[in-house]
C-alpha cells in the first residue's frame, strides 16, 4: 500500500535574487560590462570549491561561450545572456525523478539481488525517502514500468514474434537476458523475465516508498511492440512520454534522477535528459543496478555527457540551502547557447 508523505515541516528554500547577488559585486543588470577576472570571482562565490578546483576549465568555457565577439568583455547581448544564466542558477526550479521503485525489481520476477551485481533494490528506498522528507523539490515525479501481457521484452513471449535473419540468437537457443533481433518491428531486444505487468502486484510501487502530495506518476513501456527504458521516450525514439511536457510546464531547470536500474532505465533517462539540454544529476546512493561493469560505464557516460554524480545529502543541501554545482551550471550554459543559436537561425 502506498504511504502518503506528510511534509508539514517544509520551509521555504533559499534563493538569491539576481539583483541582490550582483549588488554584492557592485554590479547591476544594467551594467553590461564584465571581464573574465570578475566572472571568475563570481563563479568562485557561486560554486562548490572542490568543483572549482577539479573543473576550473568549465569557468573559462562558460565565459568564452558567452563572449561571442571574443573581446574578453561580456556586454550588450552577451551580458544579457550572462544575466539570464545567472538568474536560472540563483532561482532554480527543481524536479526529482524517481525511476521504477516497483515490487518486481525489489522482491519479484526481476529482483535486482538475483542479477549479476547482486545489489538489492530495497536499499534505495530509505535514502529516497530521506529526499522526499527533507528536499524542497518543486515537483516530484515517479516513473513506472507498465507493460501489457504480450510485451516484446518478455522472454515468455518470444514465440509470439518472428526473429530477423540477422539475429545471432535463435528461438531454439535463446535464454533469459540474451539479446535477439526481431523482424517486425525490426528491433534489438534483451529478453527479460515477465515483469511489471500493468495492474499487477509486480507493477506497484514498493509499499515502503513514500508518495508525496501533488506528485505525478508517468507510466512507460505500454506499447506491446517496443520497450521503453528511458522515461523520456521509447527505445526507438518514435514515441515520447509525458515527462518532457511536465518538465516544460514546470519550467524545470535542474533534474535529480534516482531509482532502478542504474545501468538500464536510470542510464537511458539521464542520457536522454542531458541530450535534451537539462541540467541533470544522478543520485548515486539512491540507485542500484544489474551489472557492476555496466554501472561504472553508466557513470562514465553520464559524466562525459555533462551530468553530475552526487549523493542524497548533497542534493538536499543544493535544494534547500541554495548550493550550486559548476557541472550542472555548465550544462545550463551550453543549453542556453544552443537555444540562442537556434533562435538566431530561425529568424
Amino acid at each position: 500500500m502506498e504511504v502518503k508523505c506528510n511534509l508539514s515541516t517544509v520551509v521555504e528554500k533559499k534563493k538569491w535574487s539576481i539583483e541582490k547577488f550582483l549588488a554584492e559585486f557592485n554590479l547591476s543588470e544594467k551594467d553590461g560590462n564584465l571581464n573574465y577576472a570578475n566572472f571568475h570571482s563570481i563563479c568562485v562565490t557561486l560554486f562548490y570549491p572542490n568543483e572549482i578546483k577539479q573543473d576550473e576549465w568549465r569557468i573559462r568555457e562558460i565565459f568564452c561561450s558567452f563572449d561571442l565577439n571574443k573581446d574578453g568583455i561580456l556586454q550588450q547581448q552577451e551580458w544579457k545572456t550572462f544575466c539570464d544564466w545567472l538568474r536560472v542558477i540563483l532561482e532554480p526550479v527543481d524536479a526529482l525523478l524517481i525511476i521504477d521503485i516497483q515490487n518486481d525489481f525489489i522482491d519479484g520476477s526481476l529482483a535486482l539481488r538475483a542479477c549479476e551485481a547482486k545489489q538489492d533494490g530495497i536499499d534505495v528506498v530509505e535514502p529516497i525517502n530521506y529526499l522526499l522528507k527533507n528536499g524542497l523539490f518543486d515537483k516530484i515525479i515517479y516513473s513506472l514500468d507498465w507493460h501489457p501481457e504480450n510485451h516484446i521484452s518478455f522472454y515468455e513471449n518470444l514465440h509470439l514474434r518472428e526473429l530477423h535473419p540477422d539475429s545471432k540468437v535463435t528461438k531454439d537457443n535463446a535464454k533469459l537476458f540474451d539479446t535477439v533481433v526481431f523482424a517486425d518491428p525490426h528491433s534489438e531486444q534483451i529478453l527479460w523475465p515477465k515483469h511489471c505487468v500493468m495492474n499487477t502486484w509486480g507493477s506497484q510501487l514498493h509499499k515502503d516508498l513514500l508518495i508525496t502530495p501533488n506528485s505525478v506518476q508517468v507510466r512507460k513501456g505500454q506499447n506491446s511492440n517496443v520497450d521503453a527504458y528511458s522515461v523520456f521516450s521509447d527505445n526507438n525514439y518514435k514515441e515520447t512520454m509525458e515527462l518532457q511536457k511536465i518538465l516544460n510546464e514546470l519550467g524545470a531547470t535542474r533534474i535529480f534522477v534516482c531509482g532502478l536500474a542504474y545501468d538500464v532505465c536510470v542510464k537511458f533517462t539521464c542520457l536522454d535528459g542531458l541530450q535534451l539540454g537539462y541540467a541533470l544529476a544522478v543520485i548515486d546512493d539512491c540507485c542500484r543496478g544489474v551489472s557492476m561493469p555496466n554501472i561504472e560505464k553508466t557513470k562514465k557516460l553520464i559524466c562525459e555527457n555533462g551530468g553530475l554524480i552526487t549523493n542524497s545529502h548533497d542534493v538536499v543541501e543544493m535544494i534547500n540551502e541554495g548550493k550550486r554545482s559548476l557541472i550542472m551550471s555548465h550544462q545550463i550554459a551550453k543549453a542556453m547557447i544552443c537555444c540562442h543559436a537556434a533562435n538566431f537561425h530561425c529568424t
